[in-house]
C-alpha cells in the first residue's frame, strides 16, 4: 500500500469514528447523505479550510503539509498518540517531532516493567523525557554503592542529576567523569531541553547544573553534538558483582512508542581483566 492510499484510508476511518452532532452540527433529518461520520465538508470547515483543500489532502495530492495543519487535522480527528504518527509518516514521512500530550512520556505501559525485569546480567531501565526514574530491574539498584548490611536502592531517582551532580557518582562510580562522561552528558541534557523546554524538572536540573562547580563550567562550554549515548562505550565501577570492579559499559538505547521521549536503556558491563 501506498503513502497516498493509506493517508486517505486513515482520515476517512478517523471522520467515520466521530458523530457530527458531538462536534455541533445538527441531527440529520430527510434525505441526503446517509455515510457515517463528519464528511469532508464538515471536517474542512472545522479546519477554516475550502473543501477543495481538504479533499486534495485527503487524497494525498498535497506535497509536504505543514506539521502544524497536521496537528490541526490530528486534534480535529480525535487522533490518538499512534493515529498522529501515521499521519506524519503518511503525510511527510517522518515522525511527529514532539508529541501532542506534553504528559506522554511520563508514563509508560505497564508491560515494560516486566520487560525491564527480563533483562538479567545486566542493569535496564526506562526513564522520562527529564531522566525521572519510570522503570528498573534489580540489577540497575544493585549497581550503586552501600554501606554493609543496607539493602540495595537507587540513590538518586533523576539518572541525569545523579550522573552531573552526584559526589559518589562523580569519584566511584563513573571513571574518567571529566574525560569521558561529563561532555557527552551534558550534551544529551542540553539537547533534551532544546526539544523540552517548557519541561519544568529540565528547567531546574539546569539551574542546579549551571551552580554546579564541577559540571556547570562543563556545561557552559556548550557541548552540542552529542545528543544521546546508544552504542557508547565508558569507564564505570559496577558494585552489582562482588568485588565492585571497575570496567567498560556499553550504553544500549531505545524507546517505548506509546511514550513519546522515554528511554529505555540497557547497560551491558564488562569488568575489565
Amino acid at each position: 500500500m501506498d503513502s497516498k492510499r493509506a493517508l486517505k484510508e486513515l482520515l476517512e476511518a478517523q471522520r467515520a469514528r466521530i458523530d457530527p452532532m458531538e462536534v455541533g452540527w445538527p441531527r440529520r433529518t430527510g434525505r441526503g447523505r446517509s455515510a457515517r461520520g463528519l464528511s469532508q465538508a464538515q471536517v474542512a470547515q472545522l479546519l477554516y479550510k475550502t473543501e477543495r483543500w481538504y479533499g486534495e489532502f485527503e487524497r494525498g495530492n498535497l506535497s509536504a503539509p505543514a506539521p502544524e495543519m497536521l496537528d490541526e487535522v490530528a486534534r480535529v480527528l480525535r487522533m490518538s498518540e499512534h493515529q498522529r504518527s501515521a499521519l506524519y509518516h503518511y503525510a511527510l514521512g517522518y515522525e511527529p517531532p514532539t508529541p501532542s500530550d506534553p504528559q506522554a512520556g511520563n508514563r509508560v505501559n505497564g508491560a515494560w516493567q516486566r520487560a525491564v525485569d527480563a533483562v538479567t546480567g545486566h542493569a535496564a531501565y526506562i526513564t522520562d523525557p527529564a531522566w525521572n526514574l519510570l522503570a528498573c530491574n534489580d540489577m540497575f539498584v544493585r549497581m550503586f554503592p552501600r554501606a554493609e548490611g543496607d539493602p540495595p536502592r537507587v540513590p538518586e531517582q533523576n539518572v541525569m542529576r545523579y550522573m552531573l551532580l552526584n559526589e559518589e557518582a562523580r569519584e566511584l562510580i563513573l571513571l574518567n567523569w571529566a574525560e569521558q562522561w561529563a561532555e557527552p552528558v551534558t550534551g544529551a541534557f542540553r539537547a533534551a531541553l532544546a526539544a523540552h523546554p517548557d519541561n519544568a524538572d529540565l528547567q531546574q536540573l539546569e539551574a542546579e547544573v549551571m551552580a554546579d562547580p564541577h559540571a556547570g563550567p562543563v556545561y557552559g562550554r556548550g557541548g552540542v553534538a552529542h545528543i544521546h549515548p546508544d552504542g557508547d562505550r565508558r569507564s564505570m565501577r559496577h558494585w552489582g558483582y562482588p568485588t565492585a570492579p571497575a570496567g567498560q559499559v556499553t550504553m544500549c538505547m531505545a524507546r517505548p512508542y506509546s511514550s513519546p521521549g522515554a528511554r529505555f536503556t540497557i547497560l551491558l558491563f564488562e569488568p575489565d581483566p
